[in-house]
């Protein structure tokens, strides 16, 4: 799915006003998230400014908002905060050299789409492995509770007579 045509701007043209855009985005306008595991509540605001240096067209990318994923523990939806930052220099192709301190953002930058770039700054910020911050919210912290007693004593071990074992294979 690609972005709409109004979600692309000249950025030439903005970089030339020094212009800032602030945007937000919910779930549905950020395709490439629901791909990667993202659940309805997943929202994104960004912050973008442009301008120039050494002749290339840049943008100082901001995007703050709340990714809502799968817990690994519980596999419960959990909230997990992104707060990303990135300078950026619009280039034509992989070849083209970058100005120091500016990370490569590949595309046109009389065709910038917006929502491309922030879906790319949330990928680049989304959690390896998303877990509930505070863990009384977590399903599977709460099962492990309940059960508590003398099951909770007598895990399983499986390895512990690993040792005996190999010393009776030397001899």
């Amino acid at each position: 799915m690609s972005h709409a045509p109004a979600d692309q701007v000249n950025a030439v043209e903005l970089a030339g006003r020094a212009a800032t855009l602030e945007r937000d985005y919910r779930l549905s306008q950020l395709p490439r998230l629901v791909e990667a595991g993202a659940l309805e509540g997943t929202r994104a605001h960004a912050s973008l400014g442009f301008g120039t240096f050494e002749r290339r067209v840049t943008v100082e990318a901001r995007v703050e908002g709340v990714f809502v994923l799968p817990c690994q523990r519980c596999l419960r939806p959990c909230d997990c905060g992104i707060d990303e930052s990135a300078l950026l220099a619009i280039v034509a192709s992989d070849e083209d050299e970058v100005p120091g301190g500016y990370e490569p953002l590949l595309g046109d930058a009389e065709r910038l789409s917006l929502g491309e770039l922030v879906e790319e700054q949330m990928l680049l910020g989304m959690p390896l492995v998303p877990m509930h911050e505070d863990e009384t919210q977590c399903g599977a912290v709460q099962v492990e509770t309940t059960t508590g007693g003398a099951e909770a004593d007598e895990k399983q071990k499986p390895f512990a007579n690993l040792r005996d074992l190999l010393d009776k294979g030397e001899r």
